[in-house]
C-alpha cells in the first residue's frame, strides 16, 4: 500500500519537475528577448541575498562608467541565463530520478547513484561558476576589476548531495550483493 502511495506521489514529482526544468529555459529565453527587443525598459541587478559568506570589492578605472552600465547589464542577462540552463538541467535530472522511482521502485542503483553525482557537481558549479565567470567577465570588459565570492546555501546543498551519493552508492552495492546471493 505505501509502495504505491510513494510511486503514484513520484511521479507526480516527475511531471512537476519537468515542467519546472522547461518554465527554467522557458524564462531565460525570455529575459534575453527582454533585454534584446526592449533593453531601454529592462534593468538587470545583481543580488546576493542568500550569501552565507559573501566577499566582494570593486574598482571602476575613471569617473564616468555610465557607457557600461548596458555592458554590464548583458554580462548579467548572460549568468542569469546560465544559472537558469543549470537549474533546468539540475530539475531534468530530478525528475528522471522520480521517474525510474515510480515505474519500479528501486532507489539503490547504479543509475540513481550517478545521478545523485550529477545533481551534486550541477549544484556545485551553479553555486560558483556564475559568480567566478561574472567577475571575469567585469573585470575584462569594463575599465576596472570587479572580484565577487560568496558561498551560498546552494554550495552547501552541494556537499550534502555529495555527501547522500556515497550513501546511496554504499546502499548500491549492498544491494547488488544481496541480489547475487538469491
Amino acid at each position: 500500500m505505501k509502495l504505491k502511495r510513494l510511486q503514484k506521489m513520484s511521479y507526480f514529482l516527475h511531471i512537476a519537475l519537468k515542467i519546472l526544468s522547461v518554465s527554467s529555459v522557458i524564462m531565460a529565453i525570455i529575459v534575453v528577448l527582454m533585454k534584446f527587443f526592449s533593453s531601454k525598459n529592462v534593468m538587470m541587478n545583481k543580488l546576493e541575498s542568500d550569501s552565507i559568506f559573501h566577499f566582494q570589492t570593486e574598482f571602476f578605472a575613471g569617473v564616468d562608467n555610465q557607457q557600461y552600465v548596458q555592458t554590464e547589464e548583458w554580462i548579467l542577462v548572460g549568468i542569469a541565463v546560465f544559472s537558469s540552463i543549470l537549474i533546468a538541467w539540475l530539475l531534468w535530472t530530478t525528475s528522471m530520478i522520480f521517474k525510474d522511482l515510480a515505474a519500479e521502485f528501486t532507489p539503490f542503483s547504479d543509475i540513481e547513484v550517478n545521478r545523485l553525482r550529477r545533481i551534486a557537481w550541477l549544484l556545485l558549479v551553479y553555486s560558483l561558476v556564475p559568480q567566478i565567470v561574472y567577475s571575469i567577465l567585469h573585470t575584462v570588459l569594463i575599465p576596472g576589476y570587479s572580484i565577487t565570492l560568496g558561498l551560498n546555501t546552494s554550495f552547501f546543498f552541494a556537499l550534502i548531495f555529495y555527501c547522500l551519493t556515497e550513501i546511496f552508492r554504499y546502499g548500491a552495492s549492498l544491494q547488488k550483493e544481496s541480489d547475487e546471493t538469491l
